[in-house]
């Protein structure tokens, strides 16, 4: 009986070795697998700016960097002006200037500026008109700081995924206001005035390019389609002035910020790589204030298995495996974003197949990563806008000149430079095709058919001057 007890102890020992070997030996290699995908990611250089810069106003340096080296990757950024305190503070004397007046809004003006443009009575777009016409200072600033540029906001990057945008709305609301600022103007037959706006419109959307965020460089989209909006509504064929369509369009054939768009998905990258440095830096522990969002993802059993995971160091290579996924999935990404969207598409993917099929146990990762690929759709769609707007003016422009429009788009070659883009949906040709006294130009948008020129901004074609179905 002796015997058996003390082989049945031995038997135990070797199985308890057995095991303490093999979580040593899973703990290692998960983790040199971890730091070896952490190694590979590179501090975006905006980041760094922020932070010298959130230093500088706060005097406190915030949270310990995860990574050390700064990427070459944004190579058009070159810093903050010295002056970055002054634009700062006049942004937000600007936001409360805005709010001021629009807090002052009679109801029925107020009522009129959510109303479809084609919904607008003549007595309604006369009241407009007149609430403008009082407030033009205010037109003035936005278009002044529009030329400024960044910073807009000091972006606390310490804060990682909380970290605080309460300029974004403020930014959206700026660039509508120059929008009907711009077809009040153009319908008065000011036109020069109209492409004042418009291009001042563009020039906020790109103050948020040195932002490494995804939800700013969305906003940035979101302004430039703003922007086309009111160039479609403000210019009928060709009653652009020559010199401004070619100004704005010049304008617009470096605005597409593809290089400042992946630089949002390292900065995202690097903001989730924070969250995981400070679960670690707290023993695990800080998983637990988690706990509720990752509820809303992962279910009740889930959230067990989180507690479990970042608590106790028998969950560290799990955790582990679920900061390495995390790094290998947004690099994937935002190297993948440098590419035009017809190229990146297949790596799109496949990562969005494999994010589908992670396991449960990678519970940050799912909780972390953004809607990656409809992010991406928003640049191409970006991508697509601007080349169309491009083509449609001096189509439009050709026909003022000749009277009638061309058989082809080599016709304003020219004009475009050394070649017609190409569409980021499908690498191919835009579709162009004379249509009565008019014509049709559309990519063939997110679902990668060609439905006929049916416009959907989100769905099917993107047509300039199309008409949302």
């Amino acid at each position: 009986m002796q015997r058996s007890a003390k082989q049945l102890l031995i038997g135990l020992g070797i199985v308890a070795l057995i095991v303490v070997i093999a979580y040593s030996a899973l703990l290692l290699v998960t983790e040199n697998n971890r730091a070896a995908k952490v190694a590979q990611v590179r501090k975006p250089a905006t980041i760094d700016a922020y932070e010298r810069l959130v230093a500088e106003l706060y005097g406190e340096q915030g949270a310990v960097p995860v990574l050390g080296r700064v990427s070459d990757q944004f190579t058009t950024f070159r810093g903050f002006p010295e002056d970055w305190e002054v634009i700062v503070d006049s942004y937000d004397y600007l936001f409360r200037q805005v709010a001021l007046r629009m807090s002052s809004l009679p109801g029925e003006t107020g009522d009129i500026l959510g109303k479809e443009l084609h919904e607008r009575t003549d007595t309604e777009r006369s009241k407009l008109a007149e609430f403008f016409l009082a407030n033009q200072d205010v037109i003035e600033e936005i278009r002044r700081m529009a030329q400024r540029g960044a910073p807009v906001y000091p972006l606390d990057f310490s804060k990682g995924v909380q970290i605080e945008l309460p300029h974004l709305a403020r930014m959206r609301q700026c660039a509508r206001l120059l929008r009907e600022d711009a077809i009040i103007k153009a319908a008065a037959d000011k036109k020069s005035e109209a492409v004042d706006d418009i291009i001042a419109g563009m020039k906020l959307g790109d103050a948020l390019v040195p932002e490494p965020i995804i939800i700013s460089q969305l906003l940035r989209i979101a302004i430039y389609g703003i922007m086309s909006d009111a160039v479609q509504n403000c210019f009928e064929g060709g009653d652009l002035p020559p010199e401004r369509a070619d100004e704005l369009m010049s304008y617009i054939a470096q605005a597409d910020n593809r290089r400042g768009f992946a630089d949002s998905l390292a900065g995202e990258l690097y903001m989730g790589l924070v969250q995981f440095s400070e679960v670690r830096a707290s023993g695990w522990s800080a998983a637990l204030d988690m706990v509720d969002q990752a509820t809303s993802v992962t279910g009740v059993l889930a959230d067990m298995l989180f507690v479990w995971l970042y608590k106790t160091p028998l969950g560290r290579p799990w955790a582990n495996m679920d900061e390495a996924a995390y790094a290998d999935i947004l690099s994937r990404v935002a190297s993948a974003a440098e590419l035009p969207y017809y190229e990146a598409m297949p790596i799109l993917d496949a990562v969005d197949a494999g994010f589908e099929t992670l396991p449960r146990t990678r519970i940050l990762t799912r909780l972390l990563v953004p809607a990656l690929s409809r992010a991406c759709q928003a640049q191409a769609r970006h991508e697509a806008m601007l080349d169309l707007m491009q083509m449609g003016i001096l189509l439009e422009q050709y026909k003022v000149r000749t009277d009638r429009y061309p058989e082809s788009l080599d016709a304003i070659i020219p004009d475009l430079g050394s070649s017609v883009p190409v569409d980021p949906f499908s690498g191919g040709p835009y579709h162009y095709q004379l249509s009565g006294d008019s014509f049709i130009l559309y990519s063939i948008g997110r679902n990668r058919q060609d439905d006929g020129g049916r416009h959907d901004l989100m769905a099917s074609d993107i047509v300039w001057r199309g008409q949302k179905e």
